[in-house]
C-alpha cells in the first residue's frame, strides 16, 4: 500500500507540474499572438490573420489551467504533510 500511495503522490506532483508547464506555454503563445495582432508576424506562418477573440480565450484558458494545476500540486503537498504528521 505504501508503494502505491507513494507512486500516486509522485504522479500527482508530476501531472501538476506538467499541467503548469503546458498552460504556461499556452499563455505565452496567446500573449504573443495578441501582441502581434496588428503586426506582420504570423503564428505558424499561416496566411490567415490571428483571431484576437481566440487568442484572448486561449490566454484565459491557459491562466485557468495554471491555477488548476497549481491546486493539484498544493493538494499533493498537503497529502504528504498529513502523511508525515500521521506516521512520524
Amino acid at each position: 500500500m505504501a508503494i502505491s500511495l507513494n507512486s500516486n503522490i509522485n504522479s500527482a506532483f508530476a501531472n501538476g507540474v506538467q499541467g503548469i508547464q503546458r498552460s504556461s506555454d499556452q499563455v505565452a503563445e496567446a500573449a504573443l499572438d495578441i501582441a502581434n495582432v496588428n503586426g506582420d508576424s504570423q503564428r505558424h506562418s499561416n496566411t490567415s490573420s490571428v483571431n484576437l477573440t481566440d487568442s484572448i480565450v486561449d490566454l484565459k484558458t491557459g491562466a485557468l489551467g495554471v491555477e488548476a494545476s497549481a491546486k493539484v500540486v498544493d493538494v499533493a503537498n498537503d497529502t504528504i504533510g498529513t502523511l508525515l504528521d500521521t506516521f512520524a
